[in-house]
């Protein structure tokens, strides 16, 4: 590892010591300026203005700007329609973005998709590098975050390598935890709903001491309940605190701790219900059917918890420093059922290409440690006011995944209907990885004023990405893989049309090191390309609605795709690289206030994906996507009254597979599709007293009947649901 973990290690002595020094240097320089302090507070109140939307962001450069001003389409999932929306999940926050799209393979993780890329590079916490070493089994620890603790999402459509380093074209996810308030807040609400599921919340906020300068929040969540899926329970424990102490007018220090837990009983593993029997008919199953898969014994536990310190100053020049550590510890502790992925019509046995009917043990781990520290301000240069930000973040992970399986079984039969035996495990793991990731750099942006109209952006990171791959059972060392020295460039303009209308352009290039492997149980190279974009922005009524209009290109080559080949002897699925991969698009998104009285969020993407012949992409994912929220109030009408719904359309898709052969069967070619469909959801609330209020959600109001998965599975989302939930608010 590179000498500066020892100074990014969580167990290292030198951790404490760096903080206490920081914190007496910066200590001793706290005469504050009024002017500065206002300029704060400014910004503080841009940043919680409206409901849907807000006005300030740092996720694509490190500076903030609002969201008029950044070159590159934004999205912000916010705390009010969290909750407006009753959303409980990450999952179900992503599938409320526009542009993003989800193709489910597991009950507890989807692969989530934005501008035809995988969304791979982690969910980053509080702006933190989160990169886990091994994704494709990671994705259950990223979904797992459940948004009650979050003020809000931020999603920066295309490449960000400045901050995340990694320059993946999908997006960046950037999840913004609450943050203790200046006046002391309680709220607490408990919900029931359809499956007998029960959740309960509670969030307290507020100053700690008289003197005012140490303030906290604790947020709290428990969920009980079945599911519409056969044999399906989920339930979930969440515990999330914050402390910030005041070290001076201009100083302050913040320590954050999480804690969240996810017990699941009855899940399946990368595959779902059989969509078609081996000789290439469909496979007829409702939506509740839980095939071989989801048995009683099967479960998939979560366990994740951080710590994370934060340190904040601003100087009297107009800079601030702002430095964070975390260090994050995940579990999974999986037992899986793999019977098959195909079904024998004229004997109901469930068979599979890749390995006999078996049962397996999955034990990981994921030892995350993250460091960024940044300084940003103003500078005059030619009689102009510009800003800029330089700063180095670190990321590394461990992700440990041993794998005990069982010995072959005999056939799963749709008879069996779940009641099939738990069979016994070897007390020695089958096959073991240990990935190792870490990823370093310094990335500055300048933001020139060149005229008052007039913004350039140039910036860029330079990175250094190490990758180790080792067997546990064998004791060998598989893969390794180191680049050094990466430069990726950052070029954005912004024109004020006018006070309320910009436009705007940005260009990035595109450098993603991955962990997928070749048939020959290589490591792929890494993928390249560049990334630009180009759009308007409106902003209305004091940046309380933001609307935009962007259209972007990414070009990419060695883009790994599934290969369809199967698992190498070590566990990981076989990928390939790809080259010519041209992506093109065009995104509409308003999200805010059209009156004080009407929230709305949401927008329509057009997204092309083609090979380097000419062929379209990815069928499985759909070209257009429309999400809309919207939410009123009708106090001047009926008192106490709001209404809201959530409409989501996306276009047909389809998937073009291959049944292999079983007992000399032959081989057979089989067209899946999707025929575009709409999700239309409710909500309605009401003001019982002025601290006591109800609400009611009801999802898929029409009872669509729709798969979520195309990869050959029949995979089937929510049907009508409905939650009731009280909450009461000091």
């Amino acid at each position: 590892m590179p000498p500066l973990s020892v100074l990014t290690s969580w167990r290292s002595p030198l951790i404490p010591v760096l903080l206490s020094t920081l914190t007496l240097t910066v200590q001793a320089n706290t005469d504050p300026k009024q002017d500065e302090k206002e300029d704060t507070e400014q910004i503080e109140r841009l940043n919680v203005v409206g409901t849907y939307t807000r006005a300030a962001m740092n996720s694509a450069t490190g500076l903030s700007m609002s969201l008029k001003e950044t070159p590159q389409s934004v999205t912000l999932i916010t705390e009010e329609m969290i909750s407006d929306k009753g959303l409980v999940t990450m999952e179900s926050v992503l599938n409320h973005t526009p542009g993003v799209t989800m193709v489910g393979d597991a009950s507890e993780n989807s692969q989530i998709f934005v501008r035809g890329y995988a969304l791979d590079s982690g969910v980053q916490i509080d702006g933190l590098i989160t990169t886990s070493s091994s994704h494709v089994y990671s994705g259950s620890i990223d979904q797992g975050l459940d948004p009650v603790i979050a003020e809000r999402v931020e999603v920066l459509k295309g490449a960000a390598g400045i901050l995340s380093g990694l320059g993946e074209p999908s997006a960046t996810v950037n999840f913004i935890r609450k943050r203790p308030t200046d006046d002391t807040r309680a709220t607490a609400s408990i919900s029931y709903g359809s499956w007998n599921t029960y959740r309960l919340e509670a969030d307290v906020s507020g100053w700690l001491t008289d003197s005012g300068n140490v303030k906290g929040r604790f947020v709290s969540a428990v969920k009980k309940g079945d599911s519409f899926i056969d044999r399906y329970q989920r339930d979930t424990t969440v515990l999330y605190g914050v402390v910030e102490t005041s070290l001076g007018t201009d100083t302050s220090l913040s320590l954050f701790a999480d804690y969240q837990k996810s017990q699941t009983d009855g899940v399946y593993n990368w595959n779902s219900n059989p969509a078609f029997y081996t000789d290439g008919t469909a496979v007829e199953f409702g939506r509740s059917y839980s095939s071989s898969h989801s048995q009683d014994w099967t479960h998939w536990d979560v366990t994740q918890k951080s710590l994370m310190a934060e340190f904040k100053h601003r100087f009297d020049n107009d800079w601030s420093l702002v430095s964070a550590y975390r260090i994050a510890n995940a579990t999974i502790d999986a037992l899986a059922f793999y019977p098959g992925d195909n079904i024998v019509k004229s004997t109901g046995e469930f068979v599979g290409p890749w390995g006999d009917t078996y049962a397996a043990q999955h034990d990981r781990e994921s030892d995350t440690n993250s460091f960024n520290l940044y300084a940003t301000g103003n500078f005059d240069l030619l009689g102009r006011e510009h800003s800029a930000v330089i700063g180095f973040n670190y990321g590394d992970n461990e992700f440990d995944n041993i794998n005990t399986n069982s010995t072959p079984q005999r056939r799963y039969n749709v008879a069996d209907q779940g009641n099939y035996p738990k069979p016994n495990l070897p007390n020695s793991p089958t096959n073991g990885q240990k990935n190792e990731q870490s990823q370093s750099g310094v990335y500055g942006t300048v933001r020139i004023n060149v005229l008052d109209s007039l913004k350039l952006m140039v910036g860029g990171r330079v990175s250094n990405w190490s990758y180790e791959k080792h067997d546990l059972v064998g004791n060998s060392t598989d893969a390794t893989m180191e680049k050094t020295g990466i430069f990726i460039p950052y070029y954005g303009l912004v024109y004020d049309v006018t006070e309320l209308i910009s436009v705007y352009a940005s260009r990035t290039e595109i450098f993603k090191p991955g962990t997928y492997f070749g048939e020959d149980g290589q490591l792929l190279e890494p993928a390249e390309g560049t990334n630009v974009e180009g759009g308007i922005k409106v902003a209305l009524f004091d940046d309380t609605l933001n609307m935009s209009a962007a259209i972007y290109e990414t070009n990419k080559d060695n883009e790994p795709e599934y290969a369809g080949k199967g698992q190498l002897p070590s566990g990981d699925s076989i990928y390939e690289s790809v080259d010519g991969i041209t992506t093109k698009g065009y995104e509409l998104e308003i999200a805010g206030r059209l009156t004080d009285l009407w929230d709305i969020s949401g927008g329509y993407t057009h997204n092309d994906a083609e090979d380097e012949d000419g062929l379209r992409r990815q069928t499985y994912l759909p070209e257009d996507i429309f999400k809309l929220t919207t939410k009123y109030n009708f106090e001047d009408i009926l008192p106490g009254i709001t209404a809201g719904a959530s409409w989501r359309w996306q276009s047909s898709t389809f998937y073009q597979g291959t049944i292999y052969g079983v007992d000399g069967a032959p081989n057979v070619a089989y067209r899946q599709t999707q025929s575009a469909y709409s999700l239309v959801d409710l909500m309605f609330g009401y003001q019982i007293t002025p601290s006591i209020s109800m609400q009611v959600n009801i999802n898929n109001i029409f009872d669509k009947n729709y798969n979520r998965s195309l990869w050959g599975y029949a995979d089937f989302g929510e049907p009508r649901n409905a939650t009731l939930s009280l909450r009461w608010t000091l």
